[in-house]
């Protein structure tokens, strides 16, 4: 059976420790994983933003799931909006896990129909990726 292709879209300054943790999970490289691994120090809107997003839409568009960590600040990050709404136009299948119950994910994927991983751990996430 074929791996599933993944990119993870996080707050890298806020949360590269649990997108770390959910890497180190997958110990026995169950899924393909990818990720943008780096601050973004431009703005999205701006007009410096170009050469991230053709990286970013490749690697959405190269992916078969869209997982995004949604962490504290998460809903604050015009890039995790953006990454959303780019995988939503891309059709990716949407999956969301929140660090804490409590937080609040990025507005646009509060209507595009994500699965949810109901609890932050492998399984789970594993689960919710298999069932969208």
């Amino acid at each position: 059976m074929a791996k599933n292709r993944v990119f993870i879209s996080y707050d890298y300054d806020r949360d590269k420790a649990s997108k770390d943790r959910l890497l180190g999970w997958d110990a026995g490289k169950e899924i393909d994983f990818s990720s943008y691994d780096q601050s973004i120090e431009v703005a999205v809107d701006s007009d410096n933003a170009a050469a991230i997003k053709q990286v970013l839409s490749a690697r959405i568009g190269d992916s078969s799931h869209f997982l995004c960590i949604v962490g504290r600040e998460s809903y604050r990050s015009g890039w995790v909006e953006w990454e959303t709404r780019k995988a939503v136009e891309l059709k990716k299948k949407l999956v969301a896990v929140r660090t804490d119950s409590i937080n609040n994910p990025p507005r646009a994927l509060q209507s595009a129909g994500a699965s949810w991983s109901m609890m932050f751990n492998f399984d789970s996430i594993k689960k919710a990726l298999a069932d969208v």
